[in-house]
């Protein structure tokens, strides 16, 4: 196409490398890759750089700042082969991460402005910009050839190679803004929220546009096209951080005397182990991490007293800056005997799960049905009546204002809540024990919901039988919640 060939020959007219002359043909990552085919199918080679003899010396790219020379990459893949840092995470995948200098992004502007001017049939100053951007490209280059390198597929949830570049010339270029857009900068300094930066990526893209800025007032600080340059960008440094994991299972909490998170008041353990803490000391090892860096969350939760059995409460484990993106089935099988072996609390169906899964634990929490089981006692034998009176197959509304007993943590609301069906029977070891099975909506205070808490709740299994009863001991027997996929191992 004529109207390519002439952008190519106008773009290497001012020291365009081929690979930015590719980015504003809009090319594609096996162009980036192989530029001479890139260049050829569109026609672009010239019978000069077809002939290598005839070929002379580059000026630095005045787009990418030398960012995009075979060199300069070859050399950051060498240096993340041999990384001991790197060779430290067992992980199948990998990511990356890229920052480059705010500088290329005004760079970028004044060829676009050039560009404007030159091909104003081509190019339309509300439209969005006409490269790829310079990240994305060297993105694609570089998760290509580290692929090849590491030996191990590209992934958003694998170990990321962190790649940073810096410009010398930075501040020197980017100062000119002030007399570009003076009003930008005005009070910067004596704003809080501003960062030290001289500006901010956002701030750049947000103000300086070519829709923003008066274009006149930016030639007379910038060079359209941007000036050819002695030095480029240098890569600072690359650095590695692992994946954030997830863990989700069931578990199952056996004692009475057990917090499910560290229960620390004023500085002082209350409680001297908790589920999350019993779970994360077996699990982090795996993963080369602190245990206390995991961060737990359940589908609610239940009191110290308070047992959970029947099929378990589902559970999150998330675990950041991991060391292995993987959970090996031979592994999940140990983690489950170690927990179990605190005879505390048991676990099942330990598995990873992507983190857009985690919306099962909070989704519709209120919706969800819990069903539970209370030992209750009244201050009289057992009666046919009083039973009668506690088993209810019909739903019916309560209404709990904030219990006494976590006024001191909970705002004082109240709250209404459904209870969808009771039944009672009678304790053959105890006259005046009662058992009782609930079914409720979750967030319902079930000790509150037996003796009232003085009138706080209403109706209350005190009102409805019309005399004293109290909980003796309770355990959560169901989570209307088919999350995690149930995976049977100790079946």
């Amino acid at each position: 196409m004529q109207e390519d060939l002439e952008l190519y020959q106008y773009l290497r007219s001012v020291s365009c490398c081929q690979i930015c002359c590719l980015r504003f043909l809009n090319g594609r990552a096996d162009d980036f890759l192989n530029v001479d085919e890139g260049l050829k199918k569109r026609n672009l080679v010239s019978s000069e750089e077809e002939n290598p003899a005839k070929k002379l010396r580059e000026n630095l790219c005045v787009a990418c700042l030398g960012l995009f020379e075979p060199s300069r990459l070859e050399a950051l893949l060498e240096q993340v082969r041999n990384s001991s840092d790197f060779k430290a995470y067992d992980c199948q995948f990998f990511n990356s991460s890229i920052s480059l200098p705010i500088v290329l992004h005004l760079r970028q502007l004044s060829l676009w402005l050039a560009l404007l001017e030159r091909f104003p049939a081509r190019y339309d100053r509300n439209s969005p910009a006409p490269d790829v951007a310079v990240k994305d490209a060297l993105k694609a280059m570089l998760n290509r050839k580290l692929e090849d390198v590491l030996g191990k597929p590209f992934s958003v949830h694998g170990v990321s190679v962190n790649v940073f570049f810096e410009y010398g010339g930075e501040e020197a270029e980017l100062g000119v803004l002030k007399q570009v857009k003076p009003e930008v900068f005005v009070n910067r300094k004596a704003n809080k929220h501003c960062r030290k930066e001289f500006i901010t990526r956002n701030a750049f893209e947000r103000h300086f546009t070519p829709t923003t800025v008066c274009w006149e007032l930016f030639r007379k600080h910038v060079a359209v096209p941007p000036a050819v340059q002695d030095e480029g960008l240098k890569l600072e440094k690359i650095s590695f951080s692992g994946p954030t994991v997830f863990l989700a299972g069931r578990y199952n909490k056996i004692s009475r005397e057990l917090s499910q998170t560290p229960w620390i008041l004023d500085g002082k353990r209350k409680m001297e182990n908790s589920v999350q803490e019993i779970m994360a000391k077996v699990v982090a090892p795996y993963f080369g991490v602190a245990d206390q860096s995991l961060i737990f969350s359940s589908s609610g939760r239940e009191d110290v007293d308070v047992r959970c059995l029947g099929e378990g409460r589902p559970f999150v484990l998330e675990i950041p800056y991991a060391f292995k993106d993987y959970l090996k089935e031979s592994a999940a099988e140990e983690m489950e005997q170690a927990i179990d072996a605190s005879k505390l609390i048991s676990i099942k169906d330990l598995q990873m799960v992507e983190r857009d899964e985690l919306v099962h634990i909070k989704q519709g929490e209120e919706d969800k049905r819990k069903f539970y089981r209370a030992l209750c006692v009244i201050d009289e034998p057992v009666t046919a009546t009083t039973l009668a009176a506690l088993n209810i197959a019909e739903p019916f509304a309560i209404e709990q204002w904030t219990p006494l007993r976590v006024l001191h943590r909970r705002p004082l609301l109240a709250r209404p809540r459904t209870i969808y069906s009771v039944k009672a029977f009678a304790s053959q070891a105890n006259e005046r024990a009662i058992v009782v099975d609930v079914v409720t909506q979750a967030g319902t205070y079930i000790k509150e919901l037996v003796h009232g808490d003085f009138g706080r709740t209403k109706p209350s299994f005190t009102s409805i039988i019309g005399r004293a009863i109290d909980i003796h001991a309770l355990d959560v027997m169901a989570i209307d919640l088919d999350w995690p996929k149930r995976l049977r191992r100790k079946e």
